[in-house]
């Protein structure tokens, strides 16, 4: 389980250069995806350890690894926005290519780097009780560990409880939703996958040729009339009220 510290970055770039949306993505890319990227290679590391490969060779192969795919990852991008239509248009990009995690990026980076955390959390501010909860979380984990070992040594499923899991696994909300993890508690179990594998020869074999366009069936359009589809709020604001009042 890695450590998220993507909040703190955006907080903190927030208060040193507030106004500044690239000085704010920069010092998240920088401060949080190094971070990441680091505990990703240890972790890869500990697990070559189990299985007796020596490390400089697993070394060598973690930074070949991150060279092609920096680069090939920069290439595709690049090669996506020059050649697919309206990439990135959550209503007309073709084949999905509506780049949800990268719009939720920018938004996040307009919310910490322009408007800044001075307008969310000043004293008596709507969003300050937010701040709790940074302690929450710290304290969260050392009561459960306390509960399972002093309090009732005898109840196995507290071992099961997991704070940093359960909480990071929020953090994939946007643009991820409730339905997306309840179909993966149902099926994603057993055909998770069958079905990656599935949807890559499906993506190549219809959507990129252009076939998807003369195929058109309840199979091929149910999503679409869906709240996922057309982002539907829970609750809306009324006419001249806003969030909080």
């Amino acid at each position: 389980m890695k450590i998220q510290i993507d909040i703190f970055c955006r907080i903190i770039a927030g208060y040193v250069w507030e106004g500044k949306v690239l000085a704010n993505i920069w010092f998240f890319n920088v401060g949080y995806i190094s971070g990441i990227k680091g505990l990703a290679f240890a972790q890869d590391l500990k697990v070559g350890i189990y299985c007796n490969i020596p490390p400089r060779s697993l070394f060598l192969a973690q930074v070949v690894g991150l060279i092609v795919g920096t680069l090939g990852q920069v290439s595709v991008l690049n090669w996506a926005l020059d050649h697919i239509p309206n990439v990135c248009n959550p209503k007309t990009a073709p084949n999905g290519f509506t780049c949800p995690f990268s719009r939720t990026h920018f938004n996040s980076s307009m919310v910490w780097g322009a408007l800044g955390p001075r307008r969310f959390f000043p004293q008596g501010a709507l969003y300050r009780p937010l701040l709790w909860f940074f302690l929450v979380g710290a304290i969260l984990p050392i009561a459960v560990r306390l509960l399972r070992k002093k309090v009732f040594p005898q109840v196995k499923w507290l071992s099961k409880i997991h704070i940093p899991l359960f909480l990071g696994g929020l953090n994939y909300i946007p643009p991820a939703s409730g339905t997306n993890y309840g179909s993966w508690a149902l099926f994603g179990l057993l055909f998770n996958c069958s079905v990656a594998i599935a949807g890559i020869l499906i993506f190549f074999a219809i959507f990129y040729t252009g076939a998807s366009k003369h195929l058109s069936w309840w199979g091929t359009n149910v999503y679409k009339n869906t709240c996922d589809w057309d982002g539907c709020p829970y609750i809306s604001a009324e006419a001249g009220k806003t969030f909080g009042s």
